[in-house]
């Protein structure tokens, strides 16, 4: 009796925490609702972010949510895992490819070709070893109405790798007609999937995101763990986006 009782108060404060995200955030998905280490406080998971709501739905904080003892902040650790979007599941024939060195380490760039940060971005990778890049073209045509064409430019070139980069590196756009079929709506529908709404947005080998033109030093660190925590021992297959 008990049992049925104590299951019948979770239930109740689960359903009063949703009501009140639906009342908060209406038409966005609650994709998931926990226990937290905080008595009277539950995690939940909405589009993407977290937030902390009292078990009888009254009232919501925005984080950051700090485990001092432990020096870690628990919101990050969760968002990394919301976030994170399996590199075996992207399609690579949608992307171009680029190897240094062995190509040992592997990431993926969300990039616009008229994205500043993005060419940021380039410029701290030339002096970065041993990496496969994927390109994925995601032209942002809100900022950069240009970036669209040259994008397809880009796609259609006949050496796409050293398209690429003239153009982030010197502003070089291919001068052969741009009218092949390419990914880019399909791109930007995966993205959407995956809340990925800027450029650049780097996705490691772990499956973990970057968003923005890191340093080297930063890239290097990031890099190196994701190694160490990637499910992956070889070269990935080519999958459909998801």
């Amino acid at each position: 009796m008990f049992a049925a009782s104590l299951a019948s108060a979770v239930h109740a404060d689960d359903a009063a925490v949703r009501a009140t995200l639906q009342k908060v955030f209406p038409g966005k998905p609650v994709q998931d609702i926990q226990k937290t280490p905080v008595s009277g406080v539950v995690e939940a998971a909405v589009a993407g972010q977290v937030f902390y709501v009292t078990e009888d739905g009254r009232f919501i904080l925005g984080g950051p949510l700090f485990d001092v003892a432990a020096d870690r902040n628990l919101t990050d650790a969760r968002l990394d895992k919301l976030n994170a979007i399996p590199f075996d599941s992207l399609n690579l024939d949608w992307s171009i490819t680029l190897v240094k060195g062995n190509g040992e380490r592997r990431i993926a760039i969300f990039e616009d070709p008229d994205c500043p940060y993005c060419k940021a971005l380039e410029e701290t990778l030339r002096s970065v070893d041993n990496l496969t890049i994927h390109v994925f073209l995601y032209p942002i045509d809100q900022l950069h109405p240009q970036a669209a064409a040259k994008s397809r430019a880009v796609w259609c070139a006949p050496d796409r790798a050293t398209a690429w980069e003239e153009i982030m590196h010197n502003g070089t756009v291919p001068a052969g007609p741009a009218d092949c079929a390419t990914p880019i709506a399909d791109i930007a529908a995966l993205a959407a999937r995956h809340r990925i709404n800027g450029t650049p947005t780097t996705i490691l080998s772990d499956g973990s995101r970057l968003v923005g033109a890191l340093p080297r030093a930063k890239l290097e660190q990031a890099l190196q763990k994701a190694a160490a925590r990637s499910p992956m021992n070889s070269q990935p297959k080519n999958k459909v986006g998801k």
